[in-house]
């Protein structure tokens, strides 16, 4: 089974801002690193090709620390770590500089500027034109020999040896099993957008660090905060829609071209003040006024059945405002022929990321002695909600400090030798165990594209019991009728047949936190618990004791 065995001192798994910075570090020092991406060099939601720009929020001097302490605690709602809080305001200034290290140029707008959700106006760092970065990615790898990169290639598994982590089992570009022997892991593989039908995420942002993760021992936290962000369904499907552009927008209108705010607007708040509160924030929130404007989407779809999207009405003057905050925007929208004026601007809403992930301290540790989660794929500084331009900035703080954690771990540590044998029986004995006892199998591509439509459906920004428990319940059904073992002797089927399990099991997680949340709160709304409880000032950890899945709300 195992065609190969391969040893490093550290294995990375991701290749976006937060994989190429912990690498590098680790490499500067003389470790030998493997990076493993499912893609190419430059991969996850970092560098996701249908936006214009992502920014980072720097802490503007001595006086702003507390004030941005404030405010990620206010958009936090008690779910945010807030040691890494500190730490991220404390470090980012040094931090942001080192982006031209790993590739980047960061742009510096020209004022201070309200990231998402913030309060206060501070110093914001746009990044942009992704094809570049990989570019200059490329060039800077060159200089690192120890850093050995495997493109297109899954990890499917993560051993240990003596409690603590001591390599990994792979499938290379050839679905071929490989077996990794390290002294540690860092997974550093992003979000799960991509169990979503509708999302703003490359393929390659599918969860599968956090299965690695949880069952290696770690333990997940905040799954059921995900944002959801409105999307273009057209002129150009999975485009980010930038939402300061409702400063200029006229209505929001169906296909017959009536208002859908009109039948859930509350009575004395009118288009305009919903249109105003809703341009500050790309995710829907359930803590403003603004979160009708997303509601009357999903409450249209529910009725209509239809995933077309719904039109903004834009006023021309858009195109006269020259900040930079537009003209960036609009110009990027430009050089792919797409004019606000010109064309059927239609939105709907779109999985962007998840604040929630795999429960980490201020140095990326998991509390599996040799493994790392760094970037989206960790539950970090933020909780309920999260600012605008902290999830670039927390994958350079995050991935600096582990790179230096893990360095003194290694010092300490020899390299396990690994009972390939036992290994394999045991990842065998996995995938039978998960293996539906059927002959008429459903494939995997079939249970991909069902997970994302229940998940799209069901667990979107609109949430209630009959329907997460539904949700539950069709999980179950795709789970008793898929035969992993068959896809998984079919070399060329291996990859889709661990992602298809993957997704049954990542699904199944996260309904049930969502179920196990009975309030709003922050981007996690339950229209039958519409208010936010203070009983659930707890966050809810998940973990696998026995097989089982258990899910903990944190002790009072």
């Amino acid at each position: 089974m195992i065609k190969d065995i391969m040893t490093t001192d550290v294995l990375v798994v991701g290749s976006g801002i937060a994989g190429l910075k912990v690498s590098m570090e680790l490499a500067k020092a003389g470790k030998n690193i493997i990076m493993s991406t499912k893609t190419q060099l430059c991969s996850g939601s970092s560098f996701f090709p249908l936006k214009a720009s992502l920014g980072t929020q720097v802490t503007k001097n001595e006086e702003d620390k507390a004030v941005f302490l404030e405010d990620i605690d206010a958009v936090s709602h008690n779910m945010q770590d807030r040691e890494m809080a500190k730490i991220y305001i404390d470090e980012i200034q040094d931090r942001v500089e080192e982006y031209p290290e790993i590739g980047i140029e960061p742009y510096k707008l020209s004022d201070d500027r309200k990231a998402c959700f913030a309060n206060h106006g501070r110093t914001i760092y746009m990044l942009k034109d992704w094809d570049k970065i990989r570019t200059n990615v490329t060039e800077i790898m060159e200089n690192y020999p120890n850093i050995s990169l495997m493109e297109r290639t899954a990890v499917v598994s993560l051993l240990k040896e003596n409690d603590r982590i001591c390599g990994a089992i792979l499938l290379n570009r050839d679905n071929d099993f490989i077996m990794i022997n390290c002294k540690a892991v860092v997974l550093a593989t992003g979000g799960f957008g991509n169990i979503y039908k509708h999302n703003l995420n490359p393929n390659d942002v599918d969860g599968s660090g956090h299965i690695l993760a949880l069952e290696a021992g770690a333990s997940l936290v905040n799954m059921e905060f995900i944002q959801f962000i409105p999307g273009f369904t057209s002129p150009k499907y999975k485009t980010l829609w930038g939402e300061h552009t409702l400063n200029y927008c006229k209505d929001f209108v169906d296909d017959k071209g009536k208002s859908i705010l009109d039948k859930v607007l509350p009575e004395g708040m009118s288009k305009e003040d919903c249109f105003k509160v809703r341009s500050t924030h790309g995710p829907f929130t359930n803590s403003l006024p603004s979160k009708y404007f997303d509601i009357a989407m999903m409450k249209e779809i529910f009725r209509t059945n239809s995933e077309d999207g719904f039109e903004l009405i834009y006023d021309s003057e858009i195109y006269q405002n020259n900040s930079d905050f537009y003209t960036i925007y609009l110009n990027w929208l430009d050089e792919r022929g797409i004019n606000l004026i010109r064309d059927t601007m239609k939105i709907a809403p779109f999985a962007h990321a998840s604040n929630g992930g795999v429960k980490v301290d201020s140095h990326g540790r998991t509390g599996v002695p040799g493994l790392y989660a760094i970037g989206e794929l960790a539950g970090g500084i933020e909780g309920a909600n999260r600012l605008g331009g902290n999830s670039t900035g927390a994958c350079m703080v995050f991935g600096k400090r582990a790179a230096q954690d893990c360095l003194q771990y290694l010092e300490g540590v020899n390299l396990e030798k690994i009972n390939s044998q036992q290994e394999t029986a045991t990842l065998s004995q996995a995938i039978q165990s998960f293996s539906a006892q059927t002959n008429d199998s459903i494939t995997p591509h079939e249970v991909l594209d069902a997970v994302r439509e229940i998940m799209w459906f069901n667990g979107n920004v609109i949430r209630d019991e009959k329907n997460l428990q539904a949700a539950l319940e069709k999980i179950e059904r795709l789970k008793s009728s898929f035969n992993m073992e068959f896809f998984i002797n079919n070399v060329k089927e291996r990859k889709s047949a661990f992602k298809a399990r993957n997704f049954l099991v990542l699904s199944s997680l996260l309904l049930k936190a969502m179920q196990e949340r009975r309030e709003s709160r922050g981007a996690h709304y339950r229209e039958d618990y519409p208010a936010e409880d203070e009983f659930y000032n707890r966050r809810l950890f998940i973990s696998l004791r026995n097989g089982e899945m258990n899910l903990d709300f944190e002790a009072r």
